[in-house]
């Protein structure tokens, strides 16, 4: 029996035509709804960029231009029209002259000194591991301030603190060979290793001061103002720079959880995930990112105005750590106003769309305690963190993020960060500015002329050195961040106590380090001190000389044995016996600065 739909059936013809009809209208409609697709796509587009370019260029119902500026509410101007990154401090090898070169008559330094400043009451066998360090790796002869001084007798915690910061500032403001635009250096007494040269610590403040400063460039961008510094004249220069660091800590200010010194300051350069999973929510796996008094670096005009208001502070608090406390609250307003600025020059749709993104660059506002502003009070002073490390190292919480690493040692070095359990590994290199091109070796001794007088005199007992060709920074362990692969130049050691004779032992230096503190305070008289003098004074830094001993901030020179003889265990541990009494040398032996000029002592 034929289909119902086969051709030649009585329904056949007519099936196949509505079955024509239908595949007809079909086709249409597909044709028409693949048409319609590319227009309806472009209005949507279309409609979407005008909204976007709505919300962007929208009018808010207050003009900005009528808005409160807080970079003028707020004095913000800077102290110095010196930019410090920009700042010759380390002289170029081409200022360098060779022996051949005639030396001027009139020699002046050109270009700013650089001091270190310790403030120490009293000696201590820590005070005297901060000096030999500092004096190994060619520190400018440390100032002392408030060395010697007797506390009243009804004295506090509190009123040490304050005296303290007061003679810090006293010295800041008034120093006669101290100017404005000179680098210093601040760090404790009694717990501070230095394990790099103060010019790789130079160039590395500056290239951090340069790097974030582009960042806050683009964040807050430029402005017109009149400096008063310079007669009222309108400049153009950036809103907002970084001029001073600081060390960073894991540890805010206790209680202060809602304080916008603990709230509102940056996050961490370190990655979100520098401690793996667990980053930033166990206590010691928090990235660095709260100020730490203890280690600052910065030109003098700057540190001056932030002395005189912790000076300021802390005269109305009485804390016995007020100095931590005004930091905190400094470097947190600081954040907060910038903050302020910086909402109120920006769109609106911006900053819900890199929020929304997850690139927002907001610094946190939410929960925090609100702080009182007061109208007329300065609360930008261009400090920053150095979070990485590059610097300062604080131990407080971060013991465990460091090994002592022998870069030349490749096995080592592959795999101590898969230990560490850094989830991102990178290559472990020695640092570019460790490199021979770069930085000379430590245990060269310097070209002695044939008649020069040498204290004290060498002897190949007690003056015996690695050979450098087998020596150098490659195969030295050297302390390292292994979460953000640094190499500080200086150590603080804020946290465990118990640690502190393991880890002056790890030091590089430690086995040489009587030898390598006589290598330091030889004074050579010939060709390398008037090299020295062209360059502008004591190995270029201070114009006051003088090596093997420490200055105070009253101007008093002391003789590095009047504060350190007694503690030979604690710094050399050797069984060589006391300083300059080395195998039956006299203590009393003339000293001369590197000018060849008697400081202490008769000579022979």
């Amino acid at each position: 029996m034929a289909s119902l739909g086969a051709p030649g059936s009585p329904w056949g013809d007519q099936y196949h035509s509505v079955r024509s009809t239908m595949s007809t209208l079909a086709e249409k409609t597909s044709y028409r709804r693949l048409r319609a697709r590319p227009t309806r796509a472009l209005f949507v587009t279309v409609g979407f960029f005008i909204f976007v370019l709505t919300l962007l260029w929208r009018t808010p119902t207050t003009k900005k231009e009528d808005t409160e500026n807080y970079y003028l509410k707020f004095p913000s101007y800077k102290p110095s029209n010196a930019r410090p990154e920009d700042l010759q401090i380390v002289p170029s090898a081409g200022q360098i002259p060779n022996t051949t070169d005639p030396l001027p008559n009139n020699l002046q330094k050109a270009n700013p000194s650089f001091h270190l400043v310790i403030p120490a009451r009293r000696k201590s066998s820590m005070l005297c591991r901060t000096l030999v360090s500092a004096m190994i790796m060619n520190y400018p002869p440390p100032t002392l301030v408030g060395y010697d001084k007797k506390p009243p007798e009804a004295a506090t915690e509190w009123s040490l603190m304050v005296e303290r910061i007061q003679d810090m500032n006293n010295f800041l403001q008034h120093a006669p060979h101290v100017k404005d635009d000179d680098f210093v250096l601040i760090a404790d007494g009694d717990d501070v290793y230095f394990q790099l040269p103060p010019e790789i610590m130079i160039r590395r403040f500056q290239d951090l001061l340069k790097e974030n400063n582009a960042k806050l460039r683009r964040k807050y961008g430029f402005v017109a103002v009149e400096n008063p510094i310079n007669g009222g004249a309108e400049i153009i220069e950036q809103k907002y720079s970084q001029r001073v660091l600081f060390g960073a800590s894991k540890d805010c200010f206790p209680n202060m959880t809602l304080d916008a010194g603990c709230a509102s300051v940056p996050d961490s350069t370190l990655p979100p995930d520098a401690y793996g999973w667990d980053t930033d929510t166990e206590r010691n796996l928090i990235r660095p990112r709260y100020i730490k008094p203890g280690a600052a670096i910065g030109m003098v005009a700057d540190l001056k105005l932030i002395y005189a208001e912790i000076l300021r502070f802390v005269d109305r608090q009485r804390w016995s750590r007020g100095d931590h406390l005004a930091l905190t609250q400094m470097f947190g307003r600081q954040e907060y106003v910038r903050e302020l600025e910086r909402r109120r020059t920006s769109s609106p749709f911006t900053e819900w769309m890199y929020d929304m993104i997850g690139i927002s660059d907001a610094t946190n506002m939410t929960k925090v305690h609100h702080p009182f502003l007061e109208p007329g009070q300065r609360y930008e002073y261009g400090i920053g963190i150095d979070y990485e490390s590059r610097i300062f190292f604080n131990e407080l919480m971060s013991k465990g993020d460091v090994e002592w690493l022998k870069y030349n040692d490749v096995d080592r070095t592959s795999a101590v960060q898969m230990e560490h359990g850094v989830p991102r590994e990178h290559r472990l290199l020695l640092p570019y500015d460790l490199s021979p091109e770069n930085l000379g070796n430590p245990f060269i001794h310097p070209k002695y002329g044939r008649n020069e007088i040498l204290n004290p005199p060498l002897s190949y007992n007690l003056d015996a050195l690695p050979n450098p060709n087998n020596r150098s920074w490659s195969n030295l362990p050297l302390m390292t961040n292994i979460h953000s692969t640094s190499v500080p130049a200086m150590i603080h050691l804020d946290g465990d106590h118990s640690i502190r004779d393991h880890w002056w032992q790890k030091m590089w230096y430690h086995p040489w380090a009587r030898a390598l503190l006589r290598k330091y305070v030889r004074s050579p008289i010939g060709f390398d001190a008037a090299q020295s003098a062209l360059l502008g004074g004591q190995e270029w830094w201070d114009l006051r000389g003088g090596k093997g001993g420490i200055w105070t901030d009253k101007g008093e020179w002391i003789d590095f044995g009047e504060v350190c003889t007694g503690y030979e265990r604690d710094i050399f541990n050797d069984e060589l016996g006391q300083w300059r009494q080395e195998g039956g040398e006299g203590h009393a032996e003339p000293v001369y600065n590197q000018f060849g000029n008697l400081v202490k002592g008769k000579e022979g």
